[in-house]
């Protein structure tokens, strides 16, 4: 047990120590302001420590078309990013974080982004930890879901640039776990558990509040969690009051000085500023005029190809993508993870998963069934909802919006793909792989088409290598599980010599 602890140990510090280079080889390599709103989130902090003031967005803040010369140009060193504002109404949280290392830098761009990575660490070891509470009886599980974040492209692109996604990420990782940690104990027996969770989860969401509003699914999952707990428990009122008092009282203190400016600023009801940004931020593209010119057939298409891609990985500002055989092995790998789900919950009932031992193997640390997965799916309902709602008004097919839900997806993700690599699983996959390619193999000679070759080739080859991963013996089915995780960063890599520093 102890050697096992000990290179569990091992293995999450080599995740984090690449992870950090990966970062830093992204934000040192990646050209200056080419990552979306990059200036404008700059320009935030600029005016911040230059006037000892919280900028205000006003009308003009938003240069539709200089925005879209300056892009297509490259941001050339005679063109200035002054005029791009348009995230002057964002809560100030991350902005006060970052001002010191503007100032150390004396305006320096990578030290701001330096910082941005260094709180990406946070939500690496974040994920790692959710992943133990949930899955505490597959710590690979746990080292696959770190792995996942901390090498995945498109996040080591995010996570190295000047924004509050960084931010607004990690504190929504930290509720996730202060929730799982405060439902530890079996139910009844809370009150010895000590209050701190409850006054933690209340700091965590007034600096969600003062941080990004994509981090507000924060506030309907806790408030779901005590719900469901004060039911479970039959809580007395005096309990609630005070649960109640503990959480909530902290976040209001915390984010109703900002509230209150924004209404004084930007008036009644637009206590977040969005109002007057959707005013602003006149020459976007709106999804009515998307629909209006191209179709619905076409939005839905590029909905779906193009959440998928830049989710793993579009850089620039999303115009730069990778090869297209790099996006066919992670659809493939795509795939074959949510196919391995089905195959884990559905297909085998008779596993140990299943039934009941299915799951108190998922949630040991809670009474209730399924409780502890459901606090951290319902983060990937939230965002997607919010992703939708965004994507109604504006065309804005952008798959690190996804991202407050990263631990969840991955954490899926992981669980699909070590199902995928179990012999059983494994056997039908490539079966199904070897279907696939024949399938597009006539396809394409029905047509007069010519044979897709590389996709032919990285689909005859998965198979295989799930029908080798079938008859690995079992000690050695930790080689197919890493898969994965080791190919990442090799893709990271490329995609920073590759589409980004060209």
């Amino acid at each position: 047990m102890g050697e096992g602890v000990a290179l569990r140990r091992v293995l999450l510090l080599a995740i984090l120590a690449i992870y950090v280079l990966l970062g830093t080889l992204y934000a040192v390599n990646t050209p200056d302001w080419q990552a979306p709103d990059e200036p404008a989130h700059y320009n935030y902090i600029r005016t911040l420590v230059t006037t000892g003031r919280f900028p205000v967005l006003q009308p003009g803040d938003y240069p539709a078309d200089y925005l879209d010369e300056i892009k297509r140009l490259g941001f050339p060193a005679e063109m200035s990013i002054d005029p791009i504002r348009y995230e002057f109404h964002q809560p100030p949280l991350y902005y006060i974080l970052a001002a010191p290392f503007y100032i150390l830098g004396n305006g320096a761009l990578l030290p701001i982004r330096l910082f941005s990575v260094f709180l990406g660490v946070g939500i690496v070891w974040a994920a790692y930890a959710v992943a133990r509470l949930i899955v505490p009886r597959e710590p690979a599980i746990a080292l696959g879901t770190a792995a996942l974040i901390a090498f995945l492209p498109q996040h080591l692109a995010t996570v190295s640039q000047v924004g509050n996604d960084v931010l607004a990420e990690l504190l929504v990782g930290l509720v996730l776990l202060i929730l799982l940690i405060w439902l530890r104990p079996p139910v009844g027996q809370m009150r010895a558990s000590g209050g701190w969770p409850l006054f933690g989860l209340g700091l965590l969401l007034g600096l969600i509040l003062i941080t990004k509003t994509t981090a507000y699914i924060a506030v309907p999952l806790v408030f779901g969690v005590m719900l469901w707990r004060w039911l479970a428990e039959r809580a007395s009122l005096r309990r609630v009051a005070s649960d109640t008092v503990a959480v909530w009282v902290p976040a209001i203190l915390i984010a109703l000085p900002w509230y209150a400016r924004n209404l004084a600023i930007y008036g009644w009801p637009d206590a977040l500023g969005l109002l007057r940004h959707d005013a602003v931020v006149v020459g976007q593209l709106r999804t009515e005029e998307f629909l209006a010119q191209n179709g619905a057939g076409v939005y839905v298409e590029r909905l779906g190809e193009f959440t998928f891609k830049s989710f793993w990985g579009v850089f620039g500002w999303l115009g730069i993508f990778m090869d297209s055989r790099v996006y066919f092995v992670l659809t493939l790998l795509t795939v074959l993870a949510v196919a391995g789900l089905f195959f884990r919950w559905l297909v085998w009932p008779r596993r140990q998963r299943a039934g009941a031992a299915k799951r108190a193997a998922y949630a040991p640390v809670l009474r209730v069934p399924w409780k502890g997965a459901q606090i951290v799916a319902a983060p990937m309902l939230f965002t997607v909802m919010a992703y939708g709602w965004y994507n109604i008004q504006f065309v804005q097919h952008q798959g690190r919006y996804l991202f407050t839900a990263l631990i969840p997806i991955a954490i899926g993700f992981c669980l699909g793909w070590d199902e995928a690599v179990t012999p059983r699983s494994a056997r039908f996959l490539a079966a199904g792989l070897v279907l696939l390619g024949l399938v597009m193999a006539g396809a394409t000679l029905w047509l007069g088409q010519g044979l897709p070759k590389w996709p032919l080739a990285l689909t005859g080859a998965a198979a295989v290598a799930l029908a080798l991963a079938s008859i690995l013996p079992a000690r050695f089915r930790y080689l197919s599980y890493a898969a994965p995780f080791l190919l990442l960063p090799i893709i990271a890599i490329y995609a920073v010599w590759g589409p980004i520093t060209p």
